[in-house]
């Protein structure tokens, strides 16, 4: 081969190679952007499934005996029990469901100064998890005819949709976000409609209707249902609100409009509909307080409350002056605020959120739990639970230390309501039941006995005995204990809780799985909990 022949095979050998080696490269960075981006996706479903976890299986509350109201039926003052109401879905008890929400629309339609609660009632089932989708649907099969299980599906769906597409900016939200979104919004106002066409009086579909609009970017869909409201309910002021807040400028609105809007509702013969114009300064105070603007948030959120008193001023007051340092003035907004409005879930979880920045463990707990039952997948509930079940552990186990013994049991087992199953909070609430000092006690049971021979209605006398007798696997005395304590009380659920964990260590899983779904129904989060795990477990 002459020179130049082999000067020519040598080249087209490095360029063959360089063309590979930049195809090799090419396909390499191919693949990892093909396995970034799976990763990426993968990440944005993980976090969207998250936001609709609820953030613990708290238990549901007792059932209520009547019309669930937190006040004097008759009252125009009176709050929904929305726990309650939610209470009535787990039971399946759709006919009890039904009734209620009829009457408290019926009672709206014969006196508007009531609106709040068809929409109270409506709100009790917005929560974003899916496992509620399962009973709101059983509940529309069994009433068909009736608006109550559409309404209830429809403010589901309208917390699901935000739930759904998170918090951030659209232009940062994923795609997957906002098309899970947009499909639960469709939904929503599906059921929304539903609701109207069987009760065409229905404000709290109307309002329902606004807040499922305004994320569609469809201004004269939210107008077309505040006029429509307006015509079924003139005097009516918190659906107005709703449409208020469709205004601001994160929505796409403005000042200017609010302030249109507000001023074409006054009217001197409802003195109440003057509250109105604060609720742009309302919003402005909650940009700057954002903003950390603290001086100029706190002066908006005056010219508001100088209009008179209203529970979301006071929320925003309260925090403007919790971020200034001033908790005090807080609490004391916060507290009058949950006096007008009772157990609504914002201001619980802004309470409990003040409690726990303060150390007030069980303040915060309390409001926690209560928030948890009505609103479970509530964003605030989800950033502070881990907290404050960890301070409630620490508390109750100084309480132990010091002596004071039921302070101890009353901060743990509200920590075990907001943790079930935790095996941190398990662990240290067996050294405090047990009165070890250690979260470990090997204690012997004979005294026990003795104590509770001598207090055959003493729950923590049963308690302490079980754990002894468990040590020496003299299970089957346990199991004949709480036996003749249910006997004499019928509806403790932590003593069915007990007892349904000796028979499933016993091997008898029936009698387990019995015990724990009662004391889910009594209101024991962990019987909830177990009930879950011992669905499909197999025997120990």
């Amino acid at each position: 081969m002459n020179t130049r022949v082999a000067m020519l095979v040598t080249g087209l050998l490095v360029a063959i190679g360089v063309l590979a080696g930049v195809g090799w490269w090419k396909v390499r960075n191919l693949a990892q952007a093909r396995e970034s981006a799976a990763d990426s996706a993968a990440h944005v479903d993980r976090a969207r499934e998250t936001r609709t976890t609820p953030v613990a299986l708290v238990a549901p509350t007792p059932l209520p005996t009547g019309l669930p109201l937190l006040g004097a039926d008759g009252d125009a003052s009176s709050a929904v029990d929305r726990a309650g109401l939610r209470s009535l879905l787990a039971q399946a008890k759709f006919a009890d469901l039904t009734r209620y929400l009829e009457r408290l629309q019926a009672d709206f339609e014969a006196d508007p100064s009531r609106e709040l609660l068809p929409m109270d009632a409506g709100d009790a089932f917005a929560s974003a998890e899916p496992e509620l989708l399962a009973p709101l649907d059983a509940w529309a099969a069994a009433a068909p005819g009736s608006f109550a299980p559409y309404l209830a599906r429809a403010a589901h769906w309208e917390s699901t949709a935000y739930a759904r597409r998170g918090g951030k900016f659209v232009k940062d939200t994923a795609e997957a976000d906002l098309s899970a979104m947009h499909e639960a919004l469709e939904r929503g106002l599906a059921d929304a409609g539903r609701a109207l066409a069987l009760r065409p009086k229905l404000v709290a579909a109307r309002r329902l209707q606004i807040l499922l609009d305004r994320a569609t970017s469809r201004p004269g869909a939210t107008r077309e249902a505040i006029d429509a409201a307006l015509v079924a309910c003139p005097t009516c002021f918190q659906v107005r609100v709703t449409y208020l807040y469709s205004l601001t400028p994160r929505w796409g609105g403005s000042y200017q409009q609010m302030d249109a809007f507000a001023r074409a509702a006054a009217d001197p013969a409802q003195p109440r509909l003057g509250l109105l114009a604060g609720y742009a300064d309302e919003d402005r105070a909650d940009v700057l307080r954002r903003d950390k603007r603290l001086d100029e948030a706190r002066a908006a959120i005056e010219r508001a409350t100088a209009l008179g008193e209203r529970w979301e001023f006071l929320v925003q007051r309260a925090k403007i002056d919790a971020a200034r340092g001033d908790r005090d003035h807080a609490v004391a907004d916060l507290d009058r605020a949950l006096a007008l409005r009772p157990r609504h879930p914002e201001v619980l979880f802004e309470r409990a959120w003040l409690a726990m920045d303060q150390k007030r463990w069980e303040a915060a707990g309390q409001d926690l739990l209560a928030g948890l039952r009505i609103v479970p997948t509530n964003d605030t509930g989800r950033a502070m639970h881990h907290t404050v079940v960890t301070g409630l552990v620490q508390a109750a186990w100084q309480a132990h230390q010091a002596g004071e013994h039921a302070v101890a049991l009353r901060r743990i087992d509200l920590a075990a309501e907001l943790g079930p199953g935790d095996p941190y909070v398990q662990r240290w609430r067996t050294g405090i039941v047990s009165g070890s000092q250690t979260p470990s006690p090997a204690d012997p049971a004979d005294p026990l006995e003795q104590a509770v021979r001598d207090h055959p209605d003493d729950f923590r006398a049963h308690q302490q005995l079980d754990l002894a007798l468990a040590r020496k696997g003299e299970r089957a005395r346990i199991v004949t204990m709480w036996t003749d304590y249910l006997a004499r009380h019928p509806d403790d659920g932590p003593a069915y809780l007990e007892r349904g964990g000796t028979y499933y260590h016993t091997g008898h899983l029936s009698e387990a799985r019995a015990d724990v779904a009662r004391a889910c129904e009594l209101g024991v989060s962990e019987g909830c909990v177990r009930k879950k795990q011992l669905a499909a477990a197999p025997a120990p």
